[in-house]
């Protein structure tokens, strides 16, 4: 797996593609969401940036995938939080995570993967330890 520096563009634009290929595939309004996001101005994520993690976070995936004849991959759960602790900064985690929730609603569908995801991040950023939390609850069902 890529390492990137704790904090940095490459760490949060990893969070985000991971945000976007969970569920299997890369929506285009999942990306124009996180273009339009509000949280992440100043975080300054370009397109280069961001294409070339998620193309890194792919490739990651698919030499780490037990099976990758099956059609699919499986992201351990143990590696989603391990790329989660890659945000600490505090304002950084509340402007990502409410940035994966618009990008997971972008699509107007919200598959089990994505949210697993998001509640996932709110307990490793914010301490939700009940991953069915009235938090991630109520922002997943905007």
């Amino acid at each position: 797996m890529h390492t990137y520096q704790t904090n940095s563009s490459e760490a949060v634009s990893r969070i985000l593609a991971l945000t976007m290929i969970v569920d299997g595939h890369v929506s285009p309004s999942e990306v124009s969401a996180m273009h339009r996001s509000p949280y992440l101005q100043q975080v300054q994520i370009d397109d280069d940036t961001f294409d070339r993690t998620l193309r890194q976070l792919c490739e990651d995936l698919l030499d780490a995938a037990a099976n990758r004849h099956a059609g699919m991959v499986e992201i351990d759960p143990r590696l989603m939080d391990a790329l989660l602790l890659d945000i600490r900064d505090p304002l950084l985690q509340i402007r990502v995570w409410r940035t994966m929730v618009d990008i997971v609603h972008a699509d107007g569908h919200l598959d089990g993967r994505e949210a697993t995801l998001v509640r996932r991040a709110a307990r490793a950023w914010f301490g939700q330890i009940d991953a069915e939390d009235s938090f991630t609850t109520a922002a997943l069902a905007n």
